[in-house]
């Protein structure tokens, strides 16, 4: 009996530790790989989002695993020549004073990363298009993932409505 209740509980571990969905390939609308969102979701049995666009200029989606906020992400219009360190400074879980990649184009940490969209077409000639992507619920850091994510979804929104 007691080998049984053992075996059911390591069971009951291991899915636990597993990610029994599906990631999607689109946050909000927005197509972000699979692959730069895998290392930064954590084990669970749904994954969903929630988009919000309620103030003008700014776009945020919230994803969630099993009812928990575990990433958000923005996109956020500034007034032209806002630097990307002012931007960083009122994004939750990201510091002007994290790391910057060598373009000046991204700063990153482990909990979240801010970026300057190059848009060929803005939407808005008078503004600068920024994203962020905020860690809510850190599995494992990596701040490598999270570099790389930004990146991605950057680029994705550089293509978006927003910039052609």
């Amino acid at each position: 009996m007691l080998g049984v209740l053992i075996i059911s509980l390591g069971a009951a571990a291991c899915s636990a530790q597993e990610r029994n969905y599906e990631i999607p390939s689109a946050m909000c609308g927005t197509a972000v790989s699979s692959g730069f969102l895998e290392p930064l979701l954590p084990p669970g049995e749904e994954i969903s989002t929630t988009h919000s666009d309620r103030t003008e200029g700014m776009e945020r989606c919230l994803v969630h695993v099993d009812d928990e906020q575990v990433l958000t992400f923005n996109i956020e219009w500034w007034r032209e020549g806002t630097s990307l360190a002012k931007f960083a400074s009122v994004v939750p879980n990201i510091d002007p004073g994290d790391k910057e990649t060598e373009d000046g184009q991204y700063i990153y940490s482990d909990t979240g990363a801010v970026g300057k969209v190059a848009c060929p077409r803005p939407r808005k000639t008078d503004g600068d298009l920024f994203v962020a992507v905020r860690v809510d619920e850190p599995g494992s850091p990596d701040e490598a993932a999270v570099q790389k994510l930004i990146a991605a979804y950057a680029e994705e929104v550089a293509k978006s409505d927003e910039c052609t």
